[in-house]
């Protein structure tokens, strides 16, 4: 598969590893939407959900927690990824690896929503695809 077709993945990765907005690259009705298992719960929107989001989602790990993100698949306007956060909880200090599967629905090089899944065999599922 050709790298350029998960540009968006890799934009959004790279900004969520920096604590940063990925300026651009969210559609109006950008979405996030998280497995009940993750840190938080809720669904969230636009460019001020996904601040919010990346706030929630951080403040229970130290700063030097690591985001990773991995592209496994990709169907029309589809990627599914394994995602990791890798540190220490921000209070505690107990060590982290916190693992679940995201899917992404991209359109016009934007993300319109992502979500969040407890295993990598569901977000396949959910596109209608299989490990």
């Amino acid at each position: 598969m050709s790298q350029e077709k998960f540009e968006p993945c890799r934009r959004f990765a790279e900004a969520i590893e920096a604590r940063e907005a990925p300026d651009g690259l969210l559609a109006p009705e950008f979405r996030i939407e998280n497995v009940a298992t993750a840190v938080t719960d809720q669904t969230y929107h636009g460019y001020d959900g996904f601040r919010q989001w990346r706030q929630d989602l951080f403040e229970a790990f130290s700063d030097d927690s690591r985001f990773e993100y991995d592209v496994v698949a990709s169907t029309a306007g589809y990627d599914v990824a394994k995602v990791r956060i890798v540190g220490e909880g921000a209070g505690s200090g107990v060590p982290v690896d916190l693992r679940w599967a995201a899917v992404l629905r991209t359109r016009s090089g934007c993300i319109t929503r992502v979500a969040g899944y407890a295993t990598v065999a569901e977000a396949l599922e959910a596109v209608g695809l299989s490990e």
